[in-house]
């Protein structure tokens, strides 16, 4: 029997709900008073790559068109002790 990551149990565990094409996901986090764990950024590098264009424009906010990803991005920091607030943007009828 082979062990299953977080990764992929979060992965899994989430539904695959749609949503607007157009919809793109902003999840902010932060470890007050803590360094992550290295685990974290692996783990977070391997959910990421679950949707391509996904992944970090800066040092606490992931970017993805993945609702499912940023669901399960969102369980996986907070599992390492972070806080977080997620964002959906679309983009306004011009």
């Amino acid at each position: 029997m082979t062990r299953r990551s977080l990764v992929d149990t979060y992965y899994e565990e989430t539904d695959d709900e749609l949503c607007e094409a157009e919809t793109t996901w902003l999840l902010l986090y932060d470890f007050k008073g803590t360094k992550p764990s290295t685990k974290f950024w692996a783990n977070l590098k391997r959910l990421a790559a679950k949707d391509i264009g996904a992944g970090l424009i800066q040092y606490s906010v992931l970017l993805t068109r993945s609702r499912r990803v940023a669901k399960a991005a969102k369980r996986l920091a907070e599992h390492y002790g972070a806080e977080t607030i997620t964002f959906a943007a679309t983009q306004a009828a011009t």
